[in-house]
């Protein structure tokens, strides 16, 4: 009978030593269980902010596509008008000087004409008097009275 109750005893110390392991196995597992549980939300999280943060760069990216676009379309539509320009730039310089020119020899020919006398402007010769009638006796093909 000793032997049985020694072999109880052993057997109760065992199975209470197996409880702790159990229970010290638990708490490590539902310790790993809730680690692992925080990590998936806090990765699921990480996954829709990225995502939205890509969403938000594409619709970004578009945007400038479209800005880029037109700039490309600005740029056709005034090159035509920028090589005319470059092109013709000499000849207008050239057409602007000599305009310039002849304005300033005009100013400088009103400017001598101011100083001649009023008598060399003044046509000499043979008087001439006004008809105040000649305009109405004048007939115009279209018009008959």
């Amino acid at each position: 009978i000793e032997d049985l109750n020694d072999e109880i005893k052993n057997g109760m110390m065992t199975e209470e030593a197996t409880q702790v392991s159990y229970e010290h196995m638990m708490a490590a597992a539902q310790k790993l269980h809730d680690e692992l549980v925080a990590k998936k939300i806090s990765l699921e999280q990480a996954i829709a902010k990225r995502t939205e943060e890509r969403a938000l760069e594409q619709e970004d990216k578009e945007e400038n596509e479209k800005s880029l676009q037109d700039e490309i379309d600005y740029k056709k539509g005034i090159t035509p008008d920028c090589d005319w320009i470059i092109g013709a730039f000499e000849g207008r310089a050239k057409a602007r000087t000599s305009e310039m020119n002849g304005l300033v020899g005009a100013k400088d020919y009103l400017a001598n004409a101011e100083k001649a006398s009023t008598e060399s402007l003044l046509q000499s010769g043979k008087s001439s008097t006004f008809d105040d009638d000649a305009l109405s006796k004048v007939r115009f093909m279209g018009l008959r009275r």
